[in-house]
């Protein structure tokens, strides 16, 4: 935790998509206790925030940290990339107007205190939120963090136009490829005193306005200087969807300028800076020269790629990092366990496997063959010989919303996944298809067989094998279709059959809309091409709805909408795992604001 003596407070709902999880970890650790709540309530729209600043630590010197996967794209804010493996550097890099904190077991947003003088709410009718930036803030090359920054991050999130379009086209969809939530309410953004402060007005309330300009939605900001001078826009804040040829260039400066890692357009303004990045095996973090908060406790973070859980232990053990987030399988969360040198961190978080549909197969435009498919796998079953050893208390995951240990959750998925093979097989040969020769269903030349694709992960593969077996038994031919970059180049381009990865939850609800809502309303992350028009405009309303209840029971009543389309189903929520050697800390694991580096400027050697 960042600091174990704060006071309880407030955790809210927010914006932006959901991130990709690259490994088994995703929401709170808190030391181990298995299933602690969440507090989601959002308290008074525009109440009082608690502030964190950064303590002051000891110099521990260089660090090493194992993880799954590492360090793609310095614009993570793109549905193009959008995983955790970046957040895993981003989170020490990027400012946030809002940060997490985590107390009592409890993630709590405060606003980030080295980083901002004050968040306001002035007027709730219309909706006016104004953001003030410390004179202090500027990024590690000197230039001020300021509105050009916030403007930015609107106008990314907001344009119309797709790069080499015309406005005239009417084409919904943004060539920045960022998801619109919350930032499609802003209707103006005025900046004063010499661009610190920043007043945004809504066209309509924006229930989670703490989200907007903050990391742990998905929703952080990039240096607007860098590309006004890689682009030759003198002033981004003149730039509208208006003036084609200016969005042209800064819509393709976000989504190339600032993929993978160049060291002179990838600056920092948090306490960590990139020193290097190989984009595959090694980062290396040191400390920002330029930050305005207290330094970091190491001097330099080496964040190194090991997939094997197994081996990523046995560095551990050899002191070759000091922390790890390997898979939380059986064996080695045990193995941790086990040995008096190490401390484990084990908790129900937020990150949810699950496997998604992708509707523009001809195969899925049945909806017979969907629900087919979800009747068969057998969620249950993957539970006892994948997650149980972990975290006894597993069951089937029942919606896509809430997890079990969050305020708000129902289970609309107990009709599904419970491996019943003769109602898999009546639902197929009602609507019309015969079971041939070979065993497999078919109507016409249309055969029940597809692949179901994954990232090279030895518990996913265990996954694909027990759910090929059950729905063989039903006539679903399932074929395991696996690929090392799975979740980082074909995931996002759409490239299979049907999808088994996670996602990393988030206390902030509307933070999903970007997964769900069809592409041209906002669904930047939409991998599985699923539309819903009702579901798109419950979700938007939900997101502007002030009353927490009338939220929860929105976004449940999307759900259910979802489930009735059949095209994707919860598996299970994955237990976060992170593991440390005895006598340093504090370490524990929290997806959505960076993984196991969540606090990394705050660990010491006890």
């Amino acid at each position: 935790m960042r600091k174990s003596r704060a006071a309880s407070g407030l955790a809210l709902l927010a914006g932006a998509a959901l991130l990709l999880s690259a490994c088994g970890g995703g929401g709170t650790g808190n030391g181990g206790s298995d299933g602690s709540p969440q507090n989601l309530n959002p308290g008074q729209i525009g109440g009082a925030d608690q502030v964190f600043k950064r303590p002051t630590v000891s110099d521990i010197g260089d660090v090493a940290v194992a993880v799954e996967e590492n360090f793609h794209n310095y614009n993570n804010y793109t549905g193009a990339a959008n995983n955790i493996s970046s957040v895993y550097v981003l989170n020490q890099v990027l400012p946030s107007a809002f940060v997490v904190d985590v107390v009592d077991g409890k993630q709590i947003i405060k606003l980030d205190g080295d980083l901002m003088d004050s968040v306001t709410v002035k007027s709730k009718d219309p909706m006016v939120v104004e953001w003030k930036v410390r004179k202090e803030a500027v990024w590690s090359d000197g230039q001020p963090i300021d509105g050009k920054d916030f403007y930015l991050r609107w106008l990314a999130a907001t344009s119309k136009v797709k790069v080499g379009t015309s406005t005239s086209t009417g084409d919904p969809g943004s060539g920045f490829d960022s998801s619109p939530s919350g930032y499609d309410q802003i209707s103006k953004v005025e900046l004063a005193d010499g661009n610190k402060t920043i007043t945004t007005t809504f066209s309509k309330p924006y229930a989670d306005y703490r989200s907007l300009f903050s990391r742990f939605g998905a929703n952080g900001f990039l240096p607007a200087h860098i590309l006004e001078a890689k682009t030759g826009i003198p002033d981004i804040t003149k730039v509208t969807d208006a003036d084609q040829p200016s969005v042209d260039k800064a819509a393709k400066f976000w989504t190339e300028g600032w993929k993978g890692f160049t060291k002179d357009v990838a600056v920092s303004g948090g306490p960590y800076l990139i020193d290097s990045a190989d984009l595959k095996d090694q980062t290396v973090l040191v400390r920002n020269p330029k930050y305005f908060g207290a330094k970091g406790g190491p001097a330099k973070l080496t964040i190194r790629t090991n997939s094997d859980s197994q081996a990523a232990i046995q560095q551990l053990q050899n002191k070759e990092v000091q922390v790890a987030a390997p898979q939380a399988e059986s064996a080695v969360v045990q193995a941790v366990r086990n040995d008096g040198s190490l401390k484990a961190f084990v908790d129900s978080g937020l990150t949810y496997e699950h496997i998604d549909l992708n509707m523009s197969r001809p195969l899925f435009k049945d909806i017979a063959v969907r629900k087919a498919i979800f009747q068969c796998v057998p969620r249950q079953s993957l539970i006892d010989n994948l997650v149980k050893d972990v975290n006894p208390n597993a069951k089937p995951l029942g919606s896509f919303m809430f997890m079990p240990n969050e305020q708000g959750y129902q289970d609309h998925y107990s009709d599904l996944g419970n491996g019943d093979v003769a109602a898999a097989k009546k639902t197929l040969e009602d609507a019309g298809y015969k079971q041939g020769t070979d065993g497999v269903y078919a109507k016409g030349d249309q055969k029940v067989s597809f692949k179901l694709g994954h990232k090279v992960v030895p518990r996913r593969a265990d996954t694909v094998r027990l759910v090929q077996a059950k729905c063989k038994e039903a006539g679903i031919d399932i074929q395991d279709d696996q690929a090392s970059n799975f979740n980082d180049k074909r995931l996002p381009a759409s490239e299979f059959d049907a999808a088994l990865f996670a996602w990393v939850g988030n206390p902030t609800k509307s933070s999903a809309f970007g997964n769900y809502a069809t592409k041209s309303a906002g669904g930047t992350s939409n991998y599985n091409n699923y539309s819903n028009p009702e579901v798109d405009k419950e979700y938007a309303d939900a997101n502007g709805e002030l009353d927490f209840q009338k939220r929860v029971d929105m976004l449940n009543d999307v759900d259910k909408k979802m489930h009735d389309d059949y095209h994707s189903l919860p598996l299970f929520q994955l237990p976060d795992f992170a593991a440390t050697n005895a006598g340093f800390g504090p370490v524990s694991y929290v997806g959505f604001a960076g993984g196991v580096t969540w606090n990394a400027e705050v660990w010491q050697k006890n």
